[in-house]
C-alpha cells in the first residue's frame, strides 16, 4: 500500500440528521469541549434546540444517550479498523489496527475513556462487556465485539502464516489489546512525556511478538512499514 492509512473518520451529509444522532453528536462535542461533567440533560437538548423531553423520548434519559454515544465511538473505530488494508504481512496489519485504535484515543480521550471506563460518568450506567476470549456476547455497548473481533482476525493471518505462536487467536489478539490499552491510559494521563511511543510501546510490542516466537528482525521491519503506513507523513 503507498502513501499514509487514512485516518480521516469525518462524514458528510446531504439529508437532515435524524435528531437521534444529532443528539449522540451533540454529546460527543460537549464532552471533548468540557469533559463528562459538562454533561447534562438540559445542556445537550439546548445545544440542539429541543426540549429535555427529546432525551428522554429518544434514550429514557442520560445513561441512555450515553450508553449510544459509547456504541457511536466503538462503530467509529470499527470503520476505521475495517478501512485498514490487509497486507501480505499480518503483522504489520496487526500493528496498524494498533496505531489507528491509538489515534482514536488521542483524538477524542473522553470519549474513549466513556467507551472502555470501568466506572462511568453516570452511576446507573452499568456495563457488561462479556468474555472476549469466548467471544460471547455481554450487555456491553454496540459495535465493541466487532472492533476487537478486527485485531483477532489479523492475528489468525499471523498464526497461519507461521508468524507467531499461540494457542487461539482471540487469546493472543486479547494479549495486544490488553498491552495497547494499558500504554494508551497512561499516555493520556501524560505519564510518559513525548517518548512513550518509541521508548515503551513500540520495544513492548516487539517483547511481545518475540514472546509468541516471532523472528526479531521480521518484526523490527514489521514496525517500520506500519509506522510508514500509519504515522509517517504522505509521500
Amino acid at each position: 500500500m503507498q502513501g499514509r492509512e487514512s485516518v480521516d473518520s469525518s462524514h458528510s451529509f446531504t439529508t437532515p440528521v435524524p435528531l437521534r444522532d444529532r443528539l449522540i453528536q451533540a454529546t460527543i462535542r460537549l464532552m471533548s469541549a468540557e469533559g463528562p461533567a459538562a454533561l447534562t440533560v438540559r445542556r445537550v437538548s439546548s445545544i440542539c434546540e429541543v426540549s429535555t423531553m427529546a432525551i428522554y423520548s429518544n434514550f429514557s434519559g442520560m445513561p441512555g444517550l450515553l450508553r449510544a454515544v459509547g456504541s457511536a465511538g466503538f462503530a467509529q473505530l470499527s470503520a476505521r479498523l475495517a478501512a485498514c488494508e490487509h497486507s501480505d504481512d499480518p503483522i504489520t496489519d496487526i500493528l496498524v489496527l494498533g496505531f489507528v485504535f491509538r489515534d482514536e484515543a488521542v483524538r477524542n480521550p473522553d470519549l474513549f475513556r466513556l467507551m472502555f471506563a470501568t466506572e462511568p460518568p453516570v452511576a446507573q450506567m452499568r456495563i457488561r462487556w462479556g468474555n472476549i476470549l469466548s467471544g460471547a456476547p455481554g450487555a456491553g455497548l454496540d459495535d465493541f465485539a466487532e472492533s476487537f473481533d478486527h485485531v483477532v482476525r489479523a492475528t489468525q493471518r499471523a498464526l497461519d502464516a507461521g508468524l507467531v505462536r499461540a494457542d487461539n487467536a482471540r487469546a493472543a489478539a486479547a494479549q495486544f489489546w490488553t498491552g495497547l490499552y494499558g500504554f494508551i491510559q497512561l499516555d493520556l494521563a501524560g505519564l510518559y512525556g513525548d517518548e512513550g511511543l518509541g521508548e515503551v510501546l513500540l520495544p513492548s510490542i516487539v517483547n511481545i511478538m518475540i514472546g509468541m516466537g516471532a523472528d526479531h528482525d521480521r518484526v523490527r521491519q514489521s514496525i517500520d512499514r506500519a509506522v510508514q503506513r500509519v504515522l509517517s507523513p504522505a509521500a
